[in-house]
């Protein structure tokens, strides 16, 4: 195992290696400055370049918090468990495989391009130090029965790194609030936990109907206001924790609330003025002026209603109106 013809095009079986260090008395330390790639059994994709020892930051929190989002875990026969990650935002799924070699090193993919897919596999030997530091298994990272680990609520850039993940994966951000919707009451309790200790005003609520079995974290105005701040703060010092658009509505929504014409009249003769000269929807009039989407909407029934704009097509789910 130690001539160089098998190491070139294998490789060492852990254990092996840190028996002989501890037979000739090599510091494991030592043996660790000198890996330069390292995977599971039975597993294609490795890790090169890899940053070692391995740092427990906020970036390895959202991780963590992400898997529980949007991720899955797969477990097949005589492999080690491994998450995958389904995101078909391409900024969000570049972003969270920067995360992962941020914090692992380069991984190198032999059967795909992550870019060609929604969904992006964690190498099962990474995936196994989820389930190692967190105590958890397989199980543990199910979206209707996960909770929030403990050592998260250890410091604030842990709580606010978690809190980012889901904003990302499950919120919706509207000029009054960011709401996550989740069917799982207890992981909602935590995620209100975290607001509490950071001092983000929010609410609980429930749905009701067909939709009963899910509920809801709105994190209110002012709440919104200190989390944005704080995490313009630990944007510097981990530009990988980025809300990316979803960050971007969320300023929208203060320019929303502060803007002058939200007191005055005269909407609907704004937003005919702006139709005679170009076809948009209801998203981009309101990007345009600075308002809700549902002020948008309001005007637009009534506009429709008196005749004075028309439905032109639809593009991508959306309605386009003109004059």
């Amino acid at each position: 195992m130690l001539k160089q013809s098998y190491q070139k095009y294998w490789f060492l079986p852990l254990d092996f290696l840190i028996k002989i260090c501890k037979t000739l008395d090599i510091c494991t330390a030592e043996l660790q400055e000198n890996i330069i790639s390292y995977k599971s059994w039975g597993s294609v994709n490795y890790i090169t370049q890899p940053n070692l020892p391995i740092q427990i930051n906020p970036v390895f929190d959202m991780l963590y918090a992400h898997h529980i989002g949007d991720g899955t875990v797969s477990v097949a026969k005589n492999r080690m468990p491994y998450f995958a990650y389904r995101q078909f935002n391409e900024f969000y799924r570049i972003a969270f495989e920067k995360k992962i070699e941020f914090i692992f090193g380069k991984i190198i993919r032999k059967k795909e391009k992550f870019k060609d897919f929604t969904r992006i596999r964690c190498p099962s030997v990474l995936s196994s130090l989820f389930f190692k530091y967190y105590d958890l298994n397989d199980r543990d990272f199910l979206s209707e029965t996960a909770r929030i680990h403990k050592k998260i609520y250890e410091n604030k850039e842990r709580m606010l790194a978690v809190i980012a993940a889901f904003i990302i994966d499950e919120g919706y951000i509207d000029s009054t609030q960011i709401s996550i919707v989740l069917k799982n009451k207890s992981l909602i309790e935590d995620l209100k936990k975290i607001c509490d200790n950071l001092d983000y005003e929010s609410k609980i609520y429930y749905k009701t109907g067909d939709y009963a079995s899910y509920c809801g974290l709105g994190i209110l105005r002012k709440g919104m206001r200190r989390l944005y701040s704080d995490y313009l703060e630990l944007n510097k010092k981990y530009p990988l924790i980025d809300l990316g658009i979803k960050g971007v509505k969320i300023k929208k929504s203060f320019e929303i609330y502060n803007r002058k014409i939200i007191r005055t009249k005269g909407n609907e003769e704004i937003i005919i003025c702006i139709l005679k000269s170009e076809k948009l929807s209801v998203n981009q009039l309101a990007d345009r002026l600075l308002m809700t989407r549902q002020g948008v909407r309001y005007h637009i029934h009534n506009l429709l209603n008196e005749g004075k704009i028309r439905i032109l097509s639809k593009e991508q789910q959306n309605w386009i109106y003109g004059v």
